[in-house]
């Protein structure tokens, strides 16, 4: 596969071809991004308050995972991913060290959504994944990946070694047969699911790392926490279990039920569970996940800003639509939606997807949207980042 391959779409579609669902492998597939800015985002994970840092790691080859991190996190006297390394192996003497943080992209818009559309071309090739997918960026020395393999692993794995070198074990379930797998800077590593792994981060070693949930309890899970959610919002939820006698009272017929407030719990569960709303949800939920390609959470919203009618403004990502009723429906971009009514803002829709630049003016005419309903329609997309304001000549 060559690395430095324009079209990425055929580069994905001849990996998946070759690999995805068979074996582990080790390929050719620079990503288009450096160590650099992976440290940029491990540093502001790492950023006081600690509370937000809780999908921070760092653990030692001498003492495994450390509880208290101190000064071992990056810090403003660490502008880049070499002086950070050497202050670390000065305070380690030598030691091996990982630090890793799940879910760190969200803080760079930039950054995330050069991943979206580098991982976007693998979903055009094998599918759109239906529940988020996790994002690690890690740096290593000499240090063997946290605790020991996974006994039921559940996920396809994706490793892009961004710097370094990297080496990984893998024992795939269905064949018992171990695989020995080397990376470098430019290289990426796969395995599918039922492939359990220890990684070894050698030298100056930093990766980005895509994990796919590929088991049904993983969507257990996800809708669980969604109905736990709307739950907690129910007033017939909020009362107390309260204290019961034993055994409980018995029915005429001698029956004993359940609990009552257990049993109403369930009843209050199901219900939600077969409810139009908790369809609906689910529905706009996948129409964010797609927009984003699974990579949650994803960043903010930006501020709002002033649009006048002069402004010219320009498509800056697809906007994907999901039926929402009669005369309704549901708008996506970069991981957030918008519920949208009427035929004007459908033929807004259309004029964007030109990818001209129009101004406000041009688009109020054409979509026959007063400027009222018009401008908040627009302020909403350029918050999501659906559109970007440009000047005379195009330039964002």
């Amino acid at each position: 596969m060559n690395a430095t391959e324009p079209d990425l779409s055929a580069r994905w579609k001849r990996f998946a071809e070759a690999h995805w669902g068979r074996e582990p492998a080790a390929v050719p597939f620079a990503p288009g991004l450096g160590p650099e800015q992976a440290y940029g985002a491990v540093a502001a994970s790492c950023a006081p308050p600690v509370e937000d840092a809780a999908g921070v790691r760092f653990a030692t080859a001498a003492q495994g995972r450390l509880r208290d991190t101190g000064v071992l996190l990056p810090g403003r006297d660490d502008p880049g991913p070499d002086a950070y390394r050497d202050r670390i192996a000065r305070h380690l003497t030598g030691s091996g060290w990982l630090l890793s943080v799940r879910q760190p992209l969200w803080r760079d818009f930039e950054l995330w959504a050069h991943v979206r559309e580098l991982v976007s071309g693998l979903w055009r090739a094998v599918g759109w994944p239906a529940l988020p997918v996790t994002a690690e960026l890690a740096l290593g020395e000499h240090c063997a990946g946290r605790d020991a393999p996974a006994a039921r692993p559940g996920s396809f794995t994706l490793t892009w070694v961004l710097a370094g070198t990297m080496a990984v074990r893998l024992w795939p379930e269905h064949t018992g047969t171990e695989y020995q797998l080397a990376a470098g800077a430019g290289d990426l590593l796969y395995w599918p699911a039922r492939c359990r792994h220890l990684d070894h981060y050698l030298d100056r070693c930093t990766t980005l790392r895509i994990v796919v949930p590929a088991r049904r309890a993983a969507a257990l899970t996800h809708v669980r926490g969604l109905l736990a959610d709307r739950m907690q919002e129910d007033l017939v939820y909020a009362g107390a279990p309260g204290a019961l006698p034993f055994p409980p009272p018995a029915a005429p017929d001698g029956e004993i039920g359940a609990a009552e407030p257990v049993a109403g719990t369930a009843r209050l569960f199901a219900g939600l569970a077969t409810g139009p709303g908790t369809a609906r949800e689910l529905r706009v939920s996948w129409a964010a996940r797609r927009s984003a390609a699974g990579l949650e959470p994803a960043p903010p919203p930006r501020p709002a800003v002033p649009l006048e009618p002069g402004l010219r403004v320009r498509a800056s990502a697809e906007l994907f639509r999901v039926p929402d009723g009669p005369g309704r429906a549901v708008w996506a971009a970069n991981g957030h939606t918008l519920t949208v009514e009427g035929a004007g803002p459908e033929r807004v829709r259309n004029l964007l997807r030109s990818e001209a630049a129009l101004t406000t003016r041009e688009l109020g005419r054409c979509s026959r949207m007063p400027a009222q309903t018009l401008t908040p329609l627009l302020s909403d997309l350029h918050r999501i980042r659906a559109i970007e304001l440009v000047d005379g000549d195009g330039a964002a």
